[in-house]
């Protein structure tokens, strides 16, 4: 099988911030903001499985997993956001700056979350643009390859694609959190933060080549 288009798409589209970094001076909130949003893009496109799944098996029962996931993946993305900027010299972003009204318990966090991604789009237009566009194409790329072409729609049930996001935005979190409190701790060098983005590539690319191994090599997923 010939090796996956949507892994140099995934390459290319992690140096975008990685020549940002080296050569037209993104700082660390920038790397990190666009680190973040990637996850919600993930979160995305797992949706959008999901949902093609359910219509493929004419499984109606499984919507509730479906629920269920958006409902927790976005509340996880949205703690993220909240302990991310707090750790970062950006400014508290109001959610009532964006929406015009008040809600209380998870949907708040959700509006806190909706008002950090904002916040971020509206600091660092248009370069974070720029990042976004190349995250976008790449998991474009590999939901056609993978799910689509190589018909990984057919072989995988929403609870396993519910699950499958987590293995990468814990990880990542995990690192973004501490890369955040290093790079605070060192005043953000440029190597350590072009480090935590070469780091970010491998660990992405081993990931994405786990993910998409072909039929008669996967095992237990």
């Amino acid at each position: 099988m010939k090796a996956p288009i949507s892994g140099l798409f995934l390459i290319a589209a992690n140096v975008v911030p990685l020549i940002g970094v080296l050569f037209f001076e993104w700082d660390t909130l920038l790397v990190l903001a666009l680190f973040w949003i990637e996850n919600l893009i993930i979160g995305l496109f797992n949706l959008l499985r999901m949902l093609v799944v359910l219509f493929v098996n004419k499984l109606p029962g499984d919507s509730f997993t479906l629920i269920f996931f958006i409902v927790h993946y976005g509340a996880f993305c949205a703690g993220h956001g909240a302990i991310l900027t707090g750790l970062l010299p950006y400014p508290a972003v109001d959610y009532q700056a964006y929406f015009a009204f008040e809600s209380p318990g998870v949907a708040r966090l959700f509006l806190d979350g909706a008002a950090v991604f904002l916040g971020f789009i509206e600091h660092f237009s248009p370069m974070i643009l720029i990042g976004l566009a190349g995250l976008v194409l790449s998991h474009s790329v590999s939901f056609v390859e993978h799910f689509v072409l190589r018909g990984e729609m057919y072989r995988l049930s929403v609870n396993k694609l519910m699950l499958r996001p987590y293995q990468h935005i814990i990880v990542m979190h995990i690192g973004l959190i501490g890369g955040a409190l290093l790079l605070e701790l060192l005043a953000s060098p440029v190597w350590l933060l072009a480090l935590i983005v070469v780091l970010k590539i491998a660990f992405d690319f081993r990931q994405h080549r786990g993910r998409h191994k072909p039929p008669s090599e996967v095992t237990n997923f």
